[in-house]
């Protein structure tokens, strides 16, 4: 009996531990990686963000395993909140084809076993000399329920819309 007590407590002490990593790992910070420095600016902005005035917006395909599973919607969902985000937004004229734009941005959402979270990126190049100008990532905050999952994946296409906004206009408070 005493031996079986002990081995309880031991199964206790491992499990509350792996509680507790767990517990650290999903309660993350809901900030974009602006407000906590990662996307910030230490080096001059390229010209096309700052002084362009129509944007194409492409779609990347990414992971798509994550769709409807996960996530509702389709593996298009980042690229269809991105462009809406950013037509809300009105800082660029939003065109239909690369030709016309100043500037592009490329929406993917990635989703990979090798990496904690799951991540929507944004691929920011010139559509004229085809270079890469910025790019930005955030993770998609854990949840355990889809309807969470949902709004934690929004959220994070907002924060990358603040990334963009905080880049090219760092005067701007950040949104929240």
């Amino acid at each position: 009996m005493r031996m079986h007590l002990g081995r309880m407590a031991a199964v206790c002490v491992v499990l509350a531990g792996l509680t507790m990593s767990a517990g650290a790992q999903f309660n993350r910070s809901d900030r974009s990686s602006a407000e906590v420095g990662i996307n910030t600016v230490h080096a001059p902005v390229p010209d096309p963000l700052l002084k362009g005035k129509k944007a194409f917006i492409s779609y990347e395909l990414g992971d798509v395993t994550a769709f409807p599973s996960s996530y509702s919607g389709g593996p298009e969902r980042a690229y269809a909140e991105f462009y809406a985000q950013m037509q809300a937004w009105d800082r660029y004229q939003l065109v239909s084809d690369p030709k016309d734009a100043d500037v592009v941005f490329a929406v993917r959402f990635v989703d990979p076993p090798a990496i904690p979270h799951p991540q929507i990126r944004i691929g920011v190049s010139d559509p004229h000399g085809r270079v890469s100008l910025w790019g930005f990532v955030e993770e998609v905050n854990f949840a355990f329920f889809k309807k969470h999952r949902d709004a934690a994946f929004t959220e994070t296409v907002k924060e990358l819309i603040n990334d963009v906004k905080v880049l090219v206009d760092p005067t701007a408070p950040p949104a929240h």
